[in-house]
């Protein structure tokens, strides 16, 4: 298969309840010149067999079969194969609009675009719709253009970070030699930053044409490692240094990636209460203590300039307050108990009536 216009790359991991919708989604597009790479990452259940039977009905299809190293490695596996002019990156429980690549491809041929992408509908597990993130329409044509736009090209951080509502010209990942890391967080976010760095030409629509399927709290535990603090530390770097290296590491941007940088230390010192991990008091003690005297994290209150709204977290980190980091999650885990409680909700909205 040459010359073909897209390349559609999906990791497949113990999928088999889902990979039928989302081949489905694909069949079902108005656009229809693309490759599908179904990249299996060592599934334990029935998913290459389905990936298999499917390439046998279609020669579009092409599967690779791999060792399990996570979506990124299987992304990157995908690219090595891939022919199309763009790659775009769905995952396998998700679903699309049916003329999501049709119309992505025109926006991003109507001016030989680089990256190209949309907003995206959230779904909880029962298909329910949860919300749309929209985003603004952008056109900019010039790589001076794109980085100085770059605050307001990506309202949300999930925008930004995620492959799967974008298009990509595979000529500029090439050249470029850009590849997932093996990061076991981020890594979505570290390729995106590495393939903007190269990006000359970046273009947007408002529509939202992904639909994506929000996992729930057991799975979202089991994706954070105990080593989350590393990859936050790496992550920051990493746009830290590119934002130095255009001269734009200030003001605003610098105001908002040191508070990112912050909530994401304070984010990571908060899984030590996470039950999957089950640590004993003393364990999750030593977590936290382990955090807070990170090199980087006690290094980074020398120069850091967060927003107002962050201090009670700063003040926290950078006076490595294990107390009061106990006690602020006893009282969040509290509110949430609250959030949860159906009966005490309905008791506040009658008492709001009232009043």
């Amino acid at each position: 298969m040459q010359n073909l216009k897209l390349s559609i790359i999906v990791p497949v991991y113990n999928a088999e309840k889902y990979l039928d919708r989302c081949i489905k989604s694909i069949y079902d597009q108005t656009f229809t010149d693309y490759e599908i790479i179904l990249v299996n990452d060592g599934s334990s259940d029935n998913s290459l067999a389905l990936c298999r039977k499917y390439a046998e009905n279609d020669n579009r299809i092409t599967v690779i079969d791999k060792k399990n190293g996570g979506a990124g490695s299987a992304r990157n596996a995908g690219l090595i194969v891939a022919t199309g002019e763009y790659v775009t990156f769905p995952d396998v429980d998700d679903w699309f609009e049916p003329n999501m690549y049709e119309e992505l491809y025109a926006l991003a041929k109507s001016g030989d675009y680089d990256i190209v992408f949309s907003g995206f509908n959230n779904y909880s597990q029962n298909l329910k719709h949860i919300n749309t993130v929209n985003c603004s329409a952008v056109d900019f044509k010039t790589q001076k253009e794109c980085r100085k736009n770059i605050m307001t090209l990506f309202p949300t951080t999930t925008i930004f970070d995620a492959p799967w509502n974008k298009l990509y010209k595979r000529q500029l990942i090439e050249e470029n030699r850009v590849r997932f890391t093996d990061l076991r967080r981020c890594q979505d976010a570290v390729f995106n930053l590495d393939v903007y760095r190269c990006a000359k030409s970046v273009r947007s629509t408002e529509k939202a044409y992904y639909n994506y399927l929000n996992n729930d709290s057991d799975k979202v535990n089991k994706k954070f490692p105990k080593d989350y603090i590393d990859i936050n530390i790496y992550y920051y770097y990493h746009i830290k240094e590119m934002f130095e290296s255009w001269g734009m590491y200030k003001g605003d941007i610098k105001t908002h990636y040191d508070s990112s940088f912050l909530l994401g230390v304070y984010g990571s010192v908060n899984m030590f209460d996470n039950p999957l991990w089950k640590l004993t008091r003393k364990e999750q003690k030593e977590f936290v203590e382990n955090i807070l005297n990170k090199k980087e994290v006690t290094e980074f209150f020398a120069y850091a300039d967060v927003r107002q709204d962050c201090m009670t977290e700063y003040n926290l980190i950078k006076n490595k307050d294990i107390k009061g980091i106990f006690k602020a999650r006893r009282k969040e885990k509290f509110r949430e108990k609250l959030r949860n409680n159906k009966f005490l909700i309905t008791i506040y909205r009658c008492l709001r009536r009232v009043k």
